[in-house]
């Protein structure tokens, strides 16, 4: 069967673990002579996260195209997580793949996917990874919610807070003028304004983003709203009068504005 390669790696990951293309390579040309495959070429992307659709990288685009060609019978990779992000685009990969007839062999996983129980072992794979990936993240984001309310800085400090103290004694409290500005925006997106009009309201009054960007992403906005009540319990700091963009008196009508 002929086949072509395919290696990628983040410079982090090369840094952490020294897993270099040109060790995913020889372990190809390693597997196609074991089970008498003809290697035919190989594709690579470097620096590239498994963040980025396979279909987006420079590398992962060529593989996909010398696919669809049809001039070869699949692709070959150390491990699966080299080609995908996540399940969905591991699944989106091979509803391209069955249009072309590939196959997808992968070296650590001990999957070819031209049987059917290669194919089933792949979706198992796939399935399996996301939920490893979706656990991680809830328990990362219940860890921030949890440190949070209890004060503790974790990660960036939230719009309308600052960190106060050093070292293990910092805590989160609540600044007195951009907390109004945060509540101001929850309230106007929980009455039925969206996050567009929101945005527009706060570029026309040039309010700042929390980035110092004049204009705010929709995704900021977004969790602003998400996280806000475990942030609501934080004392107030006691900081010096700083009028705002917005003036230094709370603004009662702001929901009917934004």
């Amino acid at each position: 069967m002929n086949l072509i390669g395919y290696v990628r790696v983040s410079t982090e990951e090369q840094a952490r673990e020294g897993v270099s293309l040109g060790q995913q390579i020889e372990r190809l040309k390693a597997y196609c002579a074991l089970h008498d495959h003809q290697l035919t070429g190989t594709f690579s992307d470097e620096g590239v996260s498994a963040s980025v659709p396979v279909g987006k990288r420079p590398g992962g685009r060529q593989m996909l195209d010398r696919l669809q060609a049809k001039d070869v019978q699949g692709v070959v990779v150390v491990r699966l997580d080299r080609l995908f992000r996540d399940a969905l685009d591991g699944l989106t990969f091979f509803r391209h793949a069955d249009r072309t007839g590939a196959t997808v062999h992968s070296i650590s996983e001990l999957i070819d996917s031209s049987t059917p129980a290669g194919k089933l072992s792949l979706t198992i794979q796939l399935a399996a990874a996301q939920y490893e990936r979706d656990l991680a993240v809830q328990r990362a984001t219940e860890c921030s919610v949890s440190m949070r309310e209890s004060g503790r800085v974790y990660g960036t400090v939230p719009y309308g807070c600052i960190a106060v103290g050093e070292g293990d004694d910092r805590r989160l409290m609540r600044q007195p003028f951009t907390w109004r500005q945060r509540v101001d925006i929850v309230h106007a997106l929980a009455h039925g304004d969206s996050l567009r009009t929101v945005r527009a309201y706060l570029l026309e009054r040039a309010i700042p983003s929390p980035t110092g960007k004049r204009q705010w992403s929709l995704n900021t906005l977004r969790e602003l709203r998400t996280h806000h009540e475990s942030l609501a319990s934080l004392p107030m700091a006691d900081v010096p009068h700083v009028a705002t963009m917005r003036g230094a008196a709370p603004d009662p009508e702001v929901s009917a504005h934004v």
